[in-house]
């Protein structure tokens, strides 16, 4: 079974990091697992090109309009280095806990 995770408000290139993805909404499905945990996602781009990618869960401080601090993803993905606003990222294996 497969957890929709969340969809970009916005992305960052990090540098030696991977992409720092802000949420468009408020992320329930990210707030069971502590920071840093490793997910293995799937990425979906508005244009249908899909991916599969490592990430984890992170806190930023900006709130998102959500009220307090906003859970985001950091995605190790080779060949989508910039993503658009609307990408979707699922989730596509359990994580251990």
């Amino acid at each position: 079974m497969t957890h929709f995770l969340l969809r970009a408000a916005a992305t960052w290139s990090l540098p030696g990091l991977g992409v720092l993805v802000l949420p468009a909404g408020p992320t329930p499905h990210l707030a069971g697992y502590p920071l840093h945990t490793a997910l293995q996602v799937e990425v979906a781009p508005p244009d249908a090109a899909r991916y599969t990618a490592t990430a984890t869960v992170e806190e930023t401080t900006h709130d998102g309009g959500f009220g307090g601090p906003t859970r985001a993803l950091l995605l190790n993905i080779t060949g989508a280095e910039r993503l658009p606003p609307g990408t979707n990222i699922w989730l596509a294996a359990p994580a251990a806990l």
